[in-house]
């Protein structure tokens, strides 16, 4: 045994590398401790094992060179301790958005495989969907350019990470006035869909009612597919028997977040719908008095 080292011995008694242990010499962390007078070599301690020993676990926890500094100027027990609490609360904290965050990516995966299990193109379905919250700017979109800068503003609105990201949130409004009068390419109104406990400012929040809605989804052309399907949606509600009663909504289900392929992006057109009230139909029938009632 011997008390000087050479950096190869010191690093492979620490389990480091020799680039490491020059790093931390090169920005003060960590020097050796004699010098030799004639040829200038380097040699560490074997009693500096304390030092390099708890930089390389204050590295393991996380820390920074820079906070390693200040955890060895004038350590004490107060010091120290408040540092590694401080640096307990930051991992926590850490540690609570990585469980979000995986939550968020499941959710995507999940949907993902959703999507790709779905009925087949331009079939219609009726679905119960809950009643959901919009944040929306209320301004009609009237070009690409008017599109890009809206939906820069909206995404800066959400707070979660990834919100966008292979998700069905963003849309636009499709009014009722327009469906019923078949004005299928007038300017829109674009939105993303909150999350159930977003908190929105008034102006920003639009609620959809829950109710049954008429679907139908298409990929393509945007505005040539969704006039297609809006007129197959009027085709099988005069057959069936239903009424469009509110705004319809317009929402990417597969967008160039996941794919940069033209013929995968998808949308679902979703609109409102309740079934037609028989006609009423009456029959006069006279009473015993001769005074006419209507019976239904």
């Amino acid at each position: 045994m011997k008390e000087r080292l050479t950096i190869s011995e010191m690093a492979k008694l620490r389990g480091l590398t020799t680039e490491t242990l020059r790093h931390y010499d090169r920005i003060g962390l960590f020097r050796p401790k004699y010098v030799d007078p004639h040829s200038g070599y380097r040699y560490y301690s074997i009693f500096q094992y304390e030092i390099l020993g708890t930089i390389k676990e204050l590295r393991q926890i996380g820390m920074s060179t820079e906070e390693i500094k200040q955890y060895f100027n004038q350590r004490n027990f107060k010091k120290s301790r408040d540092i590694l609490k401080a640096k307990h609360a930051e991992l926590v904290l850490k540690l609570k958005e990585l469980a979000e965050l995986e939550v968020n990516i499941q959710e995507k995966l999940d949907y993902l495989e959703a999507v790709s299990r779905e009925e087949p193109f331009q079939m219609i379905n009726l679905r119960e969907i809950k009643s959901r919250k919009l944040i929306t700017l209320n301004e009609k979109i009237n070009s690409n350019l008017e599109l890009c800068y809206s939906i820069v503003r909206l995404e800066t609105m959400l707070t979660e990470k990834a919100p966008i990201l292979a998700s069905n949130r963003l849309g636009i409004i499709i009014e009722h006035a327009d469906i019923m009068g078949k004005r299928f390419e007038e300017p829109s109104v674009i939105f993303v869909v909150a999350k159930e406990d977003a908190k929105i400012d008034k102006q920003y929040l639009k609620v959809i009612p829950g109710g049954l809605f008429a679907c139908i989804r298409y990929n393509g052309e945007l505005l040539r597919n969704r006039s297609k399907s809006l007129n197959k949606l009027f085709e099988y509600h005069d057959k069936n028997g239903y009424q469009m009663i509110g705004d319809g909504l317009q929402i990417m289900q597969v967008d160039i977040t996941v794919t940069d392929n033209p013929n995968e992006v998808m949308f679902e057109i979703q609109v409102p719908v309740r079934k037609a009230q028989a006609p009423v139909l009456r029959r006069m029938a006279w009473s015993s008095s001769t005074e006419i009632k209507e019976t239904r």
